[in-house]
């Protein structure tokens, strides 16, 4: 189907979904907008991994030039596709220079007592982590390092906010998402299961280099400015600090994460 009028309710919805964290909720649904991340998610839904409820494109993002085309996206059902006339893309994305292609999909976060530490014993808990690009980037790393649970607490951004949903190039579909504000019943939980909750901290825990990561495990990562407070850190097992060598203080939430998570699976 042919979208060519800039007032056509599909598109309208489709601009209000990547627009609106509230109306993302209520619709119970997100978007992923780019070529790789598409052609990623199109894969994902062949896989069983993510439900696709409808597929936008421009003709212009498969011309020649194009590094991925549109054979990737055979496997969406045809009543799902929705092709955009030229100049439509820019009325919907919030990006410069739009490739012209969103896929808006069901959300895949799970309810907490869903989590089984037997199937997903290596977890990320990233607790109040503000920046979109940083949570993206976590979840990402945690994605490429193996870890397949993460746990986003105490008021972190927006999963499916779109500069997230980018930043993570497609790895939300190959990782178990969950959401619960209460960072208490998260730990308690975890604890419920015999995962050891290990607190990244700046100074005065265990070193990394060097820390054994036990079986069961989970690695908290706390907010950019602050870190974790001291009532949540109390909460956890054990504490971990980064070896720093250099003259920086410290790590960014981003950088210091990744760090703890590869060393959570080097072993």
């Amino acid at each position: 189907m042919l979208i060519s009028g800039k007032d056509n309710p599909r598109l309208k919805r489709l601009a209000k979904l990547c627009k609106s964290r509230s109306f993302r909720k209520a619709e119970g649904v997100f978007v992923i907008e780019g070529l790789r991340g598409c052609a990623d998610a199109a894969a994902s839904a062949a896989l069983g991994r993510l439900e696709i409820e409808a597929f936008f494109y421009c003709t212009s993002a498969f011309g020649e030039d194009s590094y991925i085309g549109i054979e990737a996206f055979d496997g969406i059902e045809e009543r799902k596709r929705f092709e955009l006339a030229e100049g439509l893309a820019d009325r919907v994305s919030e990006t410069k220079n739009s490739q012209g292609v969103f896929i808006i999909a069901k959300r895949l976060d799970r309810e907490l007592s869903e989590l089984d530490a037997e199937r997903t014993p290596k977890i990320l808990v990233l607790n109040a982590v503000k920046d979109p690009g940083n949570l993206g980037t976590l979840l990402r790393t945690a994605d490429a390092v193996g870890i397949r649970a993460a746990v986003m607490t105490g008021e972190c951004a927006e999963v499916y906010n779109p500069k997230v949903v980018r930043s993570t190039m497609g790895s939300l579909p190959r990782l178990e998402l969950y959401i619960e504000n209460d960072f208490g019943r998260v730990v308690q939980t975890l604890n419920s299961q015999g995962v050891t909750v290990c607190a990244a901290v700046v100074r005065n825990g265990e070193a990394i280099p060097g820390f054994e990561f036990p079986e069961r495990c989970a690695a908290v990562i706390g907010n950019e400015a602050r870190g974790l407070s001291e009532e949540d850190a109390e909460l956890c097992h054990r504490r971990v600090t980064i070896t720093m060598k250099g003259s920086a203080e410290s790590l960014n939430a981003a950088a210091a994460g990744s760090i703890i998570i590869w060393e959570m699976l080097r072993g």
